[in-house]
C-alpha cells in the first residue's frame, strides 16, 4: 500500500467514525415547566446537608433529582460574584477586580433594581478569552416576553438583562410577597449567609435552611425549584445541585441529574444552570451559552443518606486527585533519577554486580513506565470511599502497577528487547481505549486523567491522557510492526501500523470516545510516518505535511458529522463546527492558544520538559550513538520515537494544555526506551566471551 493510500484509509476510517456517532442521539429529557426558582447558596456542599440540621434542604434533596456541580470559574477559587456573573452569561464570568468582596447593593428603580456598575462588568468579561456576555440571561427572558424577579444582591446581578436591569427586585426573602413568586417566569434568590459569615458554619447554615424553607412556603405549586451552591468561597470543591418539581407527584423524580457537558451521572457545571433555566422557563437558547441542560440521569440509591454520601465520596476523590497530581508526578520523576543515579553509582563501583544492576534499573524503568496507566486502573476500585482514601489511593496505584509489571516480565517475551516495552504500551493503549468507548470512568478524577474542578473535560480524552494514549499506541504499533519486518513480511507490518494507528485515531476522535479535536491533528502525522518507515518511504517535509492535512481532513468530518446531531447531544466537534457557522470559532481559538502560551508559565515544565525531548531526538535521530545494538536488534523503536516526538511537538501546538502534552509523552517514551535499552545491554553481557553478541536474546512477543 503507497503512502497517499494509507492516508485514504484514515481520511476514510474518520468518515465512518462520525457516521457511526450519528447513531447515538438522545434527547433532554427536561421540560419546561413555564416557571421556575433558582436559590443560589454560595459555598454549600453536599456534607452541609443533614436531616437534623438543615432538615428543609434534606427534604428537598429527597424529593428532587440531585448532583454535584462543578463551580469553576476564571480563576481555580470561584467567589460568590464569580459564580452569580458566570450564570448571567452562561460562560465563565468573573468581576472587574477579581475579588471575593461582597456584590453591591442593587439601586432601586421602580418595582425593579439596576446593579450598579455593571457596564464595567459587561466591558470587562467582553474582553476576556471566554468573550462572556454579561446580562445574557435576563435578555433571553426578555426577548421570550417575559421577565425576570430577583431577591437579594447576587439574585439581582444573575437576573439583570444588559442594561442592568432587573424587572421586579426585593431585597429579602421576607420581603417578597406572595404575588412575587408568581410575576414573572424565572426568579433568581440569593441566600449568602454562609457567605457572610464563613467562620460561623454552623449558625449560617441554619439561617440557610430557615431562609430556604421561607422561600419553598411561597412559591407556588407548577414551578420547578433549582438549588445550587454556585461557588467554593475558601477551597475548591463540588458544590450542592438539586432540582426538585413544586406540584403533582408525577412529575418528581428521584434520580440523579446530568448533562451532555458532562455525561456523568450526578456531576453537572455550573455553566449548565443558565441553559437550564432558560429551558424550564420556555426561553429560546442562545448560542453562545457553553453549557447544556440537566437531565434526569441513571436511578440513585434508595435510601437518601446513600446518594447524598455517593455525592460526598466523589466530592472527596476530587478534591484528593487534584491536591496529589502535582507530587506524584515530582515523585514519579524524582523517583526515576534518584534510581538511575544509584545504579549508575553501583554500575562504576561493582563490576561483579552489573547484571543485577541492569536487571533492577530495568524493573525501575518498566514500572515507572506503567505508573501513569496504574492511576486509571486503581479507579476500578472505590478507593474513595475507603476509611482512609489517600491511602487507598497510593495503594491501589502501586499494586495496579505492581500487576502490569508482572504482566511485561513473566512472559515469553520477556527477553526481546521490546518485548516487555510492547506489553505496558499495549495495556497502556488498550486500558485507555476501553475505557473512553465504555464512558472515561477510569479517566474521571484519576490522577492524570479529567478533573472534575478543573471543569475544563469530564469525558473522552482530556490532553494529559491524550499524551499517554498517543504515545503507548505508536509505541505499541511500531513494535508489532518491527516483528513482521523481521520475519520478512512487509506487508503484515503496514498492516499492523494501519490497524493500530487507525484504531487509535478513531478512538481518540470518535466523538462520545475521545472527542478529541486536537488529538486527532497530532496522532495522525505521527501514524503516517510510521507508515511510510514501514514501506521504506522517505520522510520529507512535504509528505508530512500532507500527513498534517489528512489529520485535518479527519477531524472536519468528525465536525461536521458531529455538528447533524441535535444540539444537547453534541461533543466539542459538533461545537467547534456550529461556532464556525456563527463566527465565533476564532473566541474559541484564541482561548485555546492563551492557555497553551500560558502553560509556558509553569517554570518546572518549561525548563525541563525540552530536556527528555532533546533526548528523544537524539537518541531516534542517531544512527551510530550508544544505543546503536538497541536499534540494529529493534529498528522499529527508533522510527516509534521519531512518531512519538512529532505528536508531542504537535500536541503541544494544538492542545491548550501546551507544555504538559511533551511532558507526560515523556513521562512513558522515556523509560520505554530506556528499559528496551537494558534488555538489549543484559543479553550482551550474558554471551560469553568468543561468541556472536547478535545472538542469544532473540524472543518473541
Amino acid at each position: 500500500m503507497t503512502t497517499r493510500g494509507a492516508m485514504t484509509v484514515f481520511a476514510l476510517v474518520g468518515l465512518l467514525a462520525g457516521l457511526l456517532s450519528l447513531g447515538t442521539a438522545a434527547h433532554a429529557t427536561g421540560e419546561p415547566s413555564g416557571r421556575v426558582v433558582l436559590i443560589g447558596v454560595p459555598g454549600l456542599r453536599w456534607g452541609d446537608v443533614k436531616p437534623q440540621a438543615t432538615p428543609v434542604l434534606w427534604r428537598l434533596a429527597g424529593d428532587g433529582a440531585i448532583a454535584n456541580i462543578a463551580v469553576r470559574g476564571v480563576k481555580p477559587l470561584s467567589c460568590p460574584a464569580d459564580g452569580w456573573l458566570t450564570i448571567s452569561a452562561g460562560s465563565r464570568a468573573q468581576p472587574v477586580d477579581g475579588g471575593c468582596e461582597r456584590l453591591p447593593e442593587p439601586r432601586r428603580d421602580g418595582s425593579g433594581a439596576v446593579v450598579p456598575g455593571f457596564d464595567e462588568l459587561r466591558t470587562h468579561n467582553a474582553a476576556t478569552t471566554y468573550a462572556a456576555r454579561i446580562g445574557l440571561l435576563g435578555d433571553a427572558v426578555d426577548e421570550a416576553g417575559g421577565c425576570t424577579a430577583a431577591v437579594g444582591r447576587g439574585g439581582a446581578l444573575a437576573a439583570a438583562d444588559s442594561t442592568g436591569r432587573v424587572d421586579h427586585y426585593r431585597r429579602s426573602i421576607a420581603g417578597m410577597p406572595r404575588s412575587g413568586w408568581t410575576r414573572c417566569p424565572v426568579t433568581v434568590v440569593d441566600v449568602d449567609d454562609i457567605a457572610r459569615a464563613p467562620g460561623e458554619r454552623a449558625a449560617a447554615l441554619a439561617r440557610v435552611d430557615d431562609q430556604v424553607g421561607m422561600a419553598l412556603s411561597r412559591i407556588p405549586a407548577n414551578t420547578t425549584v433549582l438549588l445550587v451552591g454556585i461557588a467554593d468561597l475558601r477551597d475548591p470543591g463540588l458544590r450542592v445541585a438539586v432540582t426538585a418539581w413544586r406540584g403533582d407527584d408525577a412529575r418528581r423524580s428521584a434520580t440523579y441529574l446530568t448533562a451532555s457537558s458532562t455525561r456523568r451521572p450526578g456531576l453537572v457545571t455550573l455553566t449548565d444552570v443558565t441553559p437550564t433555566v432558560l429551558r424550564l422557563a420556555g426561553a429560546r437558547t442562545p448560542v453562545e451559552l457553553a453549557g447544556s441542560p440537566w437531565e434526569r440521569g441513571t436511578a440513585r440509591p434508595q435510601a437518601q443518606s446513600a446518594a447524598i454520601k455517593t455525592l460526598r465520596d466523589r466530592d472527596l476523590a476530587a478534591r484528593i486527585t487534584r491536591a496529589l497530581v502535582a507530587p506524584f508526578n515530582i515523585a514519579l520523576v524524582g523517583g526515576q533519577l534518584i534510581a538511575y543515579v544509584l545504579a549508575a553509582l553501583a554500575w562504576q563501583r561493582r563490576r561483579a554486580g552489573r547484571s543485577t544492576v541492569l536487571a533492577v534499573t530495568r524493573l525501575v524503568a518498566l514500572a515507572a513506565a506503567a505508573a501513569p496507566a496504574a492511576t486509571y486502573l486503581t479507579n476500578l476500585v472505590p478507593w474513595w470511599s475507603f476509611r482512609h482514601p489517600t491511602g487507598g489511593l497510593v495503594a491501589g496505584v502501586i499494586a495496579a502497577d505492581l500487576a502490569v509489571l508482572a504482566v511485561a516480565t513473566s512472559g515469553p517475551w520477556r527477553r526481546h528487547p521490546l518485548g516487555p516495552v510492547t506489553v505496558v504500551a499495549a495495556v497502556t493503549a488498550l486500558a485507555l481505549a476501553a475505557d473512553a468507548i465504555g464512558g472515561s470512568h477510569l479517566q474521571a478524577d484519576s490522577l492524570n486523567g479529567n478533573f472534575s474542578l478543573v471543569a475544563g473535560r469530564f469525558y473522552g480524552f482530556g490532553n494529559l491522557t491524550f499524551a499517554l494514549f498517543a504515545t503507548a499506541a505508536l509505541i505499541l504499533a511500531a513494535s508489532l510492526a518491527g516483528l513482521a519486518l523481521a520475519a520478512g513480511h512487509r506487508r503484515r507490518g503496514l498492516l499492523s501500523v494501519l490497524v493500530v494507528g487507525a484504531a487509535a485515531i478513531v478512538v481518540d476522535g470518535w466523538p462520545g470516545w475521545g472527542s478529541d479535536f486536537g488529538g486527532v491533528l497530532a496522532l495522525t502525522p505521527g501514524v503516517v510516518l510510521l507508515a511510510m518507515w514501514t514501506t521504506g518511504t522517505r520522510v520529507t517535509p512535504r509528505r508530512m505535511v500532507a500527513a498534517g492535512s489528512t489529520g485535518a481532513v479527519v477531524v472536519s468530518a468528525l465536525a461536521y458529522l458531529d455538528h447533524l446531531r441535535p444540539a444537547d447531544r453534541r461533543t466539542h466537534f459538533g461545537d467547534f463546527y456550529q461556532r464556525l457557522l456563527d463566527g465565533q470559532a476564532l473566541e474559541v481559538v484564541a482561548r485555546k492558544a492563551d492557555s497553551m502560551l500560558n502553560s509556558l508559565g509553569n517554570v518546572w515544565l518549561t525548563l525541563l520538559v525540552p530536556l527528555p525531548l532533546l533526548v528523544l531526538a537524539f537518541v531516534a535521530l542517531r544512527v551510530d550513538g550508544r544505543l546503536a545494538p538497541l536499534f540494529r536488534q529493534a529498528p522499529a523503536l527508533r522510527a516509534g520515537l521519531l512518531a512519538v516526538l512529532i505528536t508531542a511537538i504537535i500536541g503541544f501546538a494544538v492542545n491548550d494544555s501546551g507544555i504538559a502534552v511533551p511532558a507526560l509523552a515523556a513521562l512513558i517514551a522515556v523509560p520505554l526506551t530506556l528499559a528496551a535499552a537494558l534488555t538489549t545491554l543484559e543479553g550482551h553481557l550474558a554471551v560469553p566471551v568468543g561468541t556472536d553478541s547478535g545472538e542469544g536474546h532473540e524472543g518473541t512477543i
